[in-house]
């Protein structure tokens, strides 16, 4: 018998139910036809879906993987197919008809969003996972006899020491690294990992990488210049493309509020652009003016005009008339630390800002020499952008007015405006170092300097099927999620090691000196290190039938400390290869997903249904 064979084993035979519990009568209403689901039916329902949509994704886990056929429609007229191995994409389309099945299904999905919007990947490992561990921390409970909040407590306890130890192996990320976690997360594709490369190489680690659909069977790269807003759209209601959830202006016009607007002038002039950029251009039958409009804060006392303006939006998406909406967009609530990065903003567009005055006097100064504006005239106090596209998280502000000069004979050079702010960011940055100056002040110069010099670049994926592009579009997508949090956080080993990996490696008789509970503690961290082992035997199980194998490899890679085997060509490998890669908040991320769905589910000791009719269980 293996090492981790007899770790299982003694886990098991150690918590194992010596008899089944009856299931307590609550009282005589629940003997009655009732929509109560009592706390031992709901754990058996709980872990049983748990389990069959574990198995479920378990066959599109990693790179040997199979891909799901998911058919949408129901009749030869609209019926339509595609295939995906995208763990989420997956998890999305299963249906369950009892409500409680279904219902967990609808918070893994909730849940498990978080890890794919950040990393790329990770939902099958997360489903996997949040099986395996419920179920041991369930025959935990049982054996300690501990409260439900008690047991997370203490759960969410060992999961914080683990993610600090995952934290402590991280290294930042190289080009070469760069390829490595592409050829991970694109199945080996090299022309695809090349070109991420290659990307990451021209713009730098700070690129702003996206992907999109191309209007033809070939795949290409689009290259943009200009900034990005850690801000995004204020309402949904300002989304003009569905597909991407994005709101796309084109050819804006961008108007620059410098302070909140919360005061009746400021309101004043936000309502007047609103009236001359689009109501008047609708009542008087012309397009309405492309309008961006950015502010700090907007006050409540603005809530009446937003409402109207957002209502309006709102009809025409519920007919389902997007292409009509006017080209509106709103960002607000912008961070401290954005603030600066917004005047830059407008800086290149060309803006003139709104801004507050204390000073009549020098109010009506400023307006008459043209620096402040009036109701009448604000909505000429606009720059000008090329595009500005923003989602929930983000803006892009794409080909500035004053960022790039276009000659006649087709050569492009710098704004003078723009070369001016970028040695300004440059000398300011050299001054702070050489005088000692605070980190924050540093900090913030570094943020608007990369602002200014990243390039924005857009990965447009073709294919001959709709269902060969969505495909092939997921992975590159993925790729590029993990690569961009790699950049910004570092590199670790993908394949769900690195948190076994820690839990490997931590001092465990520190951490019982550590803790009065040690024997809970320590089972919880058991319980945790044996459903990785668990998911690293799942994976390998895709190219090796023998457990022993398996188990021999899982041990040989720990003890390398050179990652997991590289399992993409069908088979293990003699050594672990030391290029299966991720970004390390890989394992951190689905860590705090597990902890999430954990306590929801461990929490939860009964249930009630919608009515007593669905209550079949």
């Amino acid at each position: 018998m293996t090492v981790i064979s007899k770790i299982k084993e003694d886990f098991y035979n150690k918590f194992k139910k010596e008899e089944v519990k009856e299931e307590k009568n609550l009282n005589i209403f629940l003997k009655s036809a009732n929509n109560v689901v009592s706390g031992e039916k709901l754990r058996k329902i709980q872990s049983e879906t748990l389990a069959s949509t574990k198995d479920f994704l378990s066959n599109t886990f990693g790179p040997m993987g199979s891909n799901t056929k998911i058919i949408s429609g129901n009749n030869r007229e609209s019926i339509s197919s595609t295939y995906s191995k995208d763990g989420l994409k997956v998890l999305q389309n299963i249906v369950q008809s009892a409500p409680i099945e279904a219902s967990i299904i609808e918070e893994l999905i909730d849940i498990t969003k978080h890890v794919e919007h950040e990393v790329g990947d990770g939902t099958t490992s997360t489903v996997i996972l949040s099986s395996l561990i419920f179920d041991k921390l369930m025959l935990i409970q049982d054996k300690f006899n501990v409260p439900p909040y008690k047991l997370v407590k203490m759960f969410e306890n060992v999961v914080s020491i683990v993610k600090d130890k995952i934290l402590e192996n991280k290294r930042e990320c190289t080009l070469d690294d760069i390829y490595d976690i592409c050829m991970i997360s694109t199945n080996s594709n090299k022309e695809v990992s090349e070109q991420i490369k290659t990307i990451y190489d021209k713009f730098g680690m700070d690129v702003e990488l996206s992907v999109g659909i191309s209007n033809n069977t070939n795949t290409y790269i689009k290259e943009y210049d200009g900034l990005t807003l850690t801000e995004g759209f204020a309402d949904p209601v300002y989304i003009t493309n569905k597909e991407k959830q994005e709101s796309d202006i084109r050819n804006a016009r961008v108007y620059h509020f410098a302070d909140p607007i919360d005061t009746m002038e400021m309101i004043s002039y936000f309502e007047a652009i609103i009236k001359h950029n689009i109501y008047d251009q609708i009542e008087d039958e012309e397009p309405p003016i492309p309008t961006v409009i950015t502010c700090p804060k907007l006050s409540r006392d603005m809530s009446a005009s937003l409402k109207l303006l957002a209502n309006q939006l709102y009809q025409i998406d519920q007919n389902d008339m997007t292409a009509q909406k006017p080209p509106i967009l709103i960002i607000t609530d912008v961070i401290a630390s954005d603030e600066a990065v917004m005047d830059d903003v407008a800086n290149l567009c060309g803006c003139k800002s709104i801004r507050k005055y204390i000073d009549p006097n020098m109010l009506r100064k400023d307006q008459e020499a043209g620096n402040a504006p009036t109701v009448e005239n604000v909505h000429e106090f606009y720059g000008e952008c090329e595009e500005v596209v923003a989602d929930a998280k983000k803006t892009k502000f794409i080909n500035p007015k004053h960022m790039h000069i276009y000659e006649e004979d087709g050569t492009v050079k710098d704004d003078p405006i723009y070369t001016a702010m970028v040695n300004f960011l440059e000398e300011e940055i050299k001054n702070a170092e050489e005088t000692d100056g605070t980190i924050s002040e540093i900090a913030l110069y570094k943020k608007r300097l990369s602002a200014l010099k990243s390039n924005m670049v857009e990965f447009l994926v073709g294919g001959i099927t709709i269902a060969e592009r969505d495909s092939y579009k997921d992975l590159i997508e993925d790729a590029i999620k993990n690569c961009k949090s790699a950049s910004k956080y570092g590199v670790g080993f993908a394949a769900n090691w690195e948190a076994l990996y820690a839990i490997h490696t931590l001092d465990k008789e520190d951490l019982k000196n550590n803790f009065i509970e040690d024997e809970l503690f320590m089972a919880i961290l058991e319980a945790i290190e044996i459903s990785y082992y668990e998911i690293q035997e799942i994976l390998y199980s895709t190219v090796e039938t023998d457990k022993d194998t398996i188990e021999f490899c899982i041990s040989k890679s720990l003890n390398s400390n050179n990652g997991p085997y590289n399992i993409s060509n069908g088979e293990l490998e003699e050594d672990p290869s030391g290029n299966v890669k991720c970004s390390i908040m890989l394992d951190v991320n689905i860590l705090d997903t597990l902890s999430k769905i954990i306590s929801l589910m461990v929490t939860c000791n009964q249930c009630l249904l919608q009515g007593s009719q669905l209550n079949n269980y």
